[in-house]
């Protein structure tokens, strides 16, 4: 039993998941969707047998057994039709001046930016606020923003948006596959993480969908 984001699932997990299944065809494979935040809760509550997060996780201590599967950088995204900012180099400071999109207070990614604003004195005062990374997109290209994502997020061969190059640049996050030191994990479990372990470090970002 897995718990992850929506995210995460998407565009990480899935490829592990089919792998796992091919191997272990009999195992039983549930996976329980929720914040990175959320998932820590449900690994605490003994809902789940093991999480995959972001990190950092401000909810995560000492007491889990943390392992780093992929590393990945968030960035800024724009439609240059609507924000024109492709040939230069931007401030976090300037960023304030222009609508930001991003995912809601709840999440990890949240946590991340706002904390690197704080970090530079600035206050982060969000136009939009969700809880997908899917849509935050959406609304990107109609230019109703200019929005924070994980990089892997952004479809493979991308056209209509770039990623603004800051002056401040932003520390990379981790994938991370926990779970509980003192609760005990099942050999299924453990060669799902064996599985995530040995696997890719670099997440891939999906295809774009193509229309009949």
């Amino acid at each position: 039993h897995i718990g992850a984001s929506d995210t995460i699932c998407r565009y990480f997990l899935v490829p592990y998941l089919k792998q796992f299944h091919k191997k272990f065809p009999n195992v039983p494979i549930k996976v329980t969707n929720s914040t990175s935040l959320s998932c820590v809760e449900l690994l605490e509550q003994g809902k789940v047998d093991l999480i995959v997060t972001n990190f950092p996780n401000s909810n995560l201590n000492q007491s889990y057994i943390r392992k780093t599967v992929c590393s990945f950088h968030d960035v800024f995204i724009a439609n240059p039709a609507y924000f024109n900012l492709k040939q230069q180099e931007i401030a976090l400071e300037d960023l304030q001046q222009y609508p930001i999109l991003m995912l809601d207070r709840k999440s990890t990614t949240s946590e991340f930016l706002h904390n690197m604003f704080q970090k530079h004195q600035l206050d982060l005062v969000p136009e939009i606020e969700l809880s997908s990374n899917d849509l935050l997109i959406d609304l990107a290209r109609i230019g109703l923003g200019i929005a924070f994502v994980p990089d892997f997020c952004l479809p493979a061969g991308e056209k209509e948006l770039y990623a603004l190059t800051l002056t401040e640049a932003l520390p990379p996050r981790q994938l991370v596959v926990v779970h509980n030191e003192t609760m005990p994990i099942s050999q299924a479990s453990r060669e799902f993480i064996e599985l995530l372990e040995n696997g890719s470090k670099t997440p891939e970002a999906p295809a774009p969908e193509t229309k009949d």
